[in-house]
């Protein structure tokens, strides 16, 4: 993965020097060629290449930081400025910095005394900010002879640490490999500062005494392309501008939110407009969806060409205070991709109230497994569980048929319904999906009238009994399915009681509505003996589906919209 990621990172920094890194300001410190301090000028945050830092604690930036630093104000601010004047004094003797010099030393009355007493009447949050330098109307940082004495610097530097040690991603002695941090990445829910993917603070993590990165041999050049990437990322995306559908809200390119501090990754080795994976989990679109389909069964190229050599990699992501936790990584060719996706699309196809398939959303399938809001607060427990089932469900919409999905997302969701929240299409879904992916009984999308299956029978037999009752005596508050529904899932031996003392008195007040209905299915059943004693998960599963599909079919259920959920 890391491996990955440093040829991802490559991409990314598209061959800048690793000398350089971007850095936000917000405000601008004006002075002039003799060191005068002119103005601040505050502004938009934007960003402008300095040089680059592993680690920011004990050190300081060039030309750019807080004003603790550059003006020496503020909570431990000596220490910090003595730090940032010691990084100056080593750039000392390039021309484009001699206002610098005058505006600290030979002119600091009018230089940095006077830019202290105005600096104070900034806004309170600009103060927080960083800060870089102009001359006149020039930036300091984005003049050439500042920039190459930047690189000069860095690579003397890089030159005077080589120790000839071989890193463990390239290979190579061309980069130092030194005990010091790699980077920080912000991360969903991760401390303020950033997250580490790899670190090391414990002797636990020494071996044949060698210390932290000296054990792993991760050079300086890898570990920057490493975070570079994961950071883009992490942030890469766009604006979406907000109308009567959606809210506003930022799309991100290439990750995908399963819970409140873990995301899944993605990227392909090669950039590729075979499709959009990021949105089609999010939005699926039948037309998009049906594309996939048509190139991947029926060879069908409507979605772009696929590149055999191509990779697509994904992970998974969670902060853990001031770690980052890797929960899985997964590395296939693009168009085996293709054909998973195509796969998942088929186990979660539904066939709507209205008749047209839909294909629900990930992040929907997920909220399945999870309580109701009406139903009371969260509970942490609800929360592990949405990391841990929305991990498992991520590997299996990229993995296909081969990967087998645990039946703790099965019984997730039927305890959702089973404690009375609602029989959503989502739920139906998701159920359908783990017994496809279980079994060889290819569930359908809609009502089966030719499944023999006794579980999928009893769930349709229940359906009709609480049809009949609706029937009967309309809405009520403690009907058939609130008393009995999740009872009989696990013992459909209680189908028999509710056909010999139920049915009957529903039949007397409607007559012969859904009797023939109610004939076929307790027919069918008797043919391959009596009710079960119990149902297994799957089979309950299965009962889940059958009321599900007989509820929803327009043919037989007319009114069935008014019957609770």
């Amino acid at each position: 993965m890391i491996q990955e990621l440093v040829e991802f990172g490559k991409r990314v920094t598209k061959g800048k020097s690793m000398a350089l890194k971007e850095e936000p300001f917000v405000i601008d410190l004006v002075i002039n060629e003799e060191g005068e301090f002119q103005r601040f000028i505050v502004g938009e945050k934007r960003t402008i290449e300095t040089e680059v830092l592993t680690a920011k604690k004990g050190k300081a930036r060039f030309l750019l930081d807080k004003s603790e630093e550059v003006l020496g104000i503020g909570e431990g601010a000596e220490k910090k400025h003595k730090l940032f004047m010691k990084k100056l004094e080593l750039f000392r003797g390039v021309q484009s910095l001699d206002p610098i010099f005058k505006f600290y030393d030979e002119n600091n009355e009018n230089g940095i005394k006077k830019s202290v007493l105005l600096f104070e009447k900034l806004d309170k949050k600009a103060q927080k900010e960083n800060m870089t330098f102009m001359v006149d109307t020039t930036r300091l940082l984005e003049r050439d002879e500042i920039r190459n004495a930047i690189i000069e610097k860095y690579a003397k530097n890089e030159r005077k640490l080589s120790n000839g040690k071989i890193c463990s991603i390239c290979g190579t002695s061309n980069s130092p490999v030194l005990d010091e941090p790699h980077g920080l990445v912000k991360m969903p829910k991760g401390q303020t500062a950033g997250c580490a993917l790899i670190s090391y603070n414990e002797n636990a993590f020494e071996s044949y005494g060698l210390k932290g990165n000296l054990n792993s041999s991760i050079c300086r050049d890898c570990a920057r392309n490493y975070i570079e990437g994961l950071r883009f990322l992490l942030s890469d995306g766009y604006n979406v501008e907000g109308d009567d559908k959606q809210k506003a809200h930022f799309h991100y390119n290439h990750r995908i939110k399963i819970s409140d501090n873990t995301v899944v990754l993605f990227w392909t080795r090669e950039d590729t407009d075979v499709l959009d994976p990021f949105s089609v989990y999010d939005t699926p679109d039948a037309t998009e969806i049906k594309n996939l389909f048509d190139s991947v069964w029926n060879g069908k190229q409507d979605i772009g060409s696929v590149v055999d050599t191509n990779m697509f990699y994904t992970c998974t992501l969670s902060s853990a205070a001031a770690r980052i936790a890797v929960r899985d990584w997964t590395a296939i060719c693009l168009g085996e991709y293709k054909k998973n996706l195509a796969e998942w699309f088929q186990d979660i196809e539904m066939v709507n109230n209205t008749g047209e398939l839909t294909y629900s959303p990930l992040k929907w399938l997920i909220n399945a497994t999870q309580r109701d809001k009406k139903t009371g607060e969260k509970i942490k427990a609800d929360l592990n569980s949405r990391t841990r089932i929305g991990t498992i469900l991520w590997n299996a919409s990229i993995r296909g048929h081969s990967y087998k999905i645990p039946l703790e997302v099965l019984q997730y969701v039927l305890n959702r319904i089973w404690k009375k929240d609602k029989f959503s299409l989502e739920r139906a879904a998701l159920i359908k999906l783990v017994i496809n992916r279980n079994t060889n009984k290819n569930m359908k999308s809609t009502l089966e009238e030719t499944n023999t299956s006794v579980a999928y029978l009893c769930g349709r037999l229940f359906a009709v009994i609480e049809a009949m009752q609706w029937k009967a005596i309309g809405n009520v508050n403690n009907g058939v399915k609130e008393r009995y529904f999740a009872a009989t899932a696990s013992q459909p031996s209680i189908l028999g009681t509710l056909l010999t003392k139920n049915v009957p008195i529903y039949q007397h007040k409607i007559g012969g509505y859904l009797a023939k209905e109610l004939n076929e299915i307790a027919g069918r059943i008797s043919e391959v003996g009596s009710f079960p004693q119990r149902f297994t998960t799957i089979e309950q599963g299965e009962f889940a589906l059958g009321y599900y599909f007989q509820r929803n079919h327009k043919k037989d259920n007319d009114n069935q919209d008014n019957i609770n959920s």
